[in-house]
């Protein structure tokens, strides 16, 4: 894998500072695999993102992570607290959908 530079090496506050001066008011800063889910062929990921300008950080069961980055994309921008986001994203009970 190539090696980033470190002139583009930023800590997260300097870089979600940066997207939101250049007028980003919602986006990812990170998505990682953290653990298998008791649902058949679903993992659970870590999710960290910025909606409206506000940082928040959400687990997410999904089948994969274009799965993961969709049901994160249907509940940003409607100013949803992150324990509600966390509570339907990151349940079993809430994600029987498969």
């Amino acid at each position: 894998m190539a090696k980033l530079k470190n002139k583009y090496k930023r800590e997260e506050k300097e870089l979600i500072d940066s997207m939101l001066k250049s007028g980003n008011r919602t986006f990812i800063t990170c998505i990682e695999l953290i653990e298998t889910s008791k649902i058949k062929g679903h993992q659970i990921y870590e999710c960290k993102y910025v909606d409206s300008g506000v940082k928040k950080q959400v687990n997410i069961i999904a089948a994969d992570i274009t799965d993961a980055v969709g049901k994160l994309e249907a509940l940003v921008g409607f100013g949803m607290p992150q324990q509600a986001a966390n509570l339907m994203l990151g349940s079993e009970r809430f994600n029987l959908d498969k």
